[in-house]
């Protein structure tokens, strides 16, 4: 009986899910795993792969960041879990919808990683004052980069970076 799809075997990563059995963590599992909500340790050391793949595009013969290069790392919520005064598209935010809330706001597309400090300091701010922030990490540079012709962050943008996010683990962890 062949477990792996393909000619290689790329182990565990691509069992196809009729081997319920062997496939309980193939791709589509994991790629099912990071829909929707995710535990904040988990993506705070996701995004810190993440950041690493950033920085290194294009640069040979640098090591990787270290995880202690930011001070007490947070999850930034791009956009917020409690829209600004309550008027989220006039801050530069999607609407609030129940849908957006559920699947966009605790999503690995909206998550940044951030200091402590930082993100204390831009709280609930409309979103053009907090991507003027966004110049430390290669991921905040990042939005900047999604954001420079509108500076919107709209839930199209969330799961654009998130679709990135996933590819980058599938990939890459």
């Amino acid at each position: 009986m062949e477990l792996c799809s393909g000619t290689e075997n790329n182990g565990m990563k691509s069992i196809l899910p009729e081997n319920w059995w062997w496939a309980y963590w193939n791709n589509d599992a994991l790629i099912n795993s990071l829909q929707g909500s995710i535990n904040h340790s988990t993506a705070k050391y996701l995004l810190w792969k993440y950041e690493n793949y950033l920085e290194g595009q294009g640069k040979n013969g640098y090591t990787a960041t270290r995880f202690d290069k930011i001070i007490n790392p947070e999850l930034e919520h791009i956009s917020p879990q409690t829209p600004t005064d309550g008027k989220p598209v006039a801050a530069g935010y999607s609407r609030y919808t129940e849908a957006f809330k559920e699947q966009f706001i605790d999503c690995l597309g909206n998550y940044l990683l951030i200091s402590k400090s930082h993100n204390c300091s831009i709280g609930n701010k409309p979103f053009v004052d907090k991507r003027n922030t966004y110049n430390h990490l290669a991921q905040q540079r990042e939005i900047q980069n999604m954001t420079s012709k509108e500076t919107k962050w709209t839930r199209e943008l969330i799961q654009e970076r998130k679709d990135k996010i996933i590819k980058f683990v599938i990939e890459n962890v």
